[in-house]
């Protein structure tokens, strides 16, 4: 038998869900407010409702990971890239490890997007031409996420040698690229 969701804890699941960069900081605010903060409702929470708001976190992480791993993204202030992905995704695992969950079932989308972001990088004829790349991760880091995600890599340590743009590079670039000759 399912246990019921209280309202309460639904609407942290929405601000963890949401939350951002931070969502695990948003997790342990939610969980204090919700049971001892004077100002919340001091509840006593079921441990379906205490998964309930962890899988938030998860939900978060994987959206901000996603978000980094969109090459549609590079022309945007929230713009973060590969490399930020790869620190989201430790943070992932390392809250799916202690707190028990599993991630695997993420695993094959997370990794469809960084395939969508590579074959982006790789036809993009400007970045080759200028010897420039926004994949903005170490080859060592690159390895590890593309062993981690189960998927082969599709990039050689030559490529890393190309001049990295940096966050504001990378946007600007992009944004000139929308606006047309």
């Amino acid at each position: 038998m399912s246990q019921k969701i209280r309202q309460e804890v639904k609407e942290e699941f929405d601000l963890i869900a949401y939350a951002g960069e931070l969502p695990e900081v948003a997790f342990y605010e939610s969980l204090h407010y919700l049971t001892e903060d004077p100002q919340g409702p001091c509840l006593k929470l079921s441990s379906a409702e205490t998964l309930f708001l962890k899988k938030a976190v998860v939900k978060d992480y994987v959206a901000i990971i996603l978000r980094d791993l969109n090459p549609d993204n590079r022309d945007k202030g929230s713009f973060r890239g590969v490399e930020r992905a790869i620190i989201n995704f430790q943070r992932l695992k390392n809250f799916a490890e202690r707190e028990g969950l599993e991630i695997s079932v993420f695993l094959p989308q997370i990794a469809n997007s960084l395939n969508n972001y590579v074959r982006e990088e790789i036809n993009d004829s400007l970045l080759k031409d200028q010897d420039i790349r926004t994949i903005n991760c170490s080859f060592e880091q690159w390895i590890w996420f593309c062993n981690e995600l189960g998927i082969k890599s599709s990039l050689n340590p030559t490529f890393f040698k190309r001049r990295l743009l940096n966050f504001q590079e990378t946007i600007n670039l992009f944004r000139r690229r929308q606006k047309g000759p």
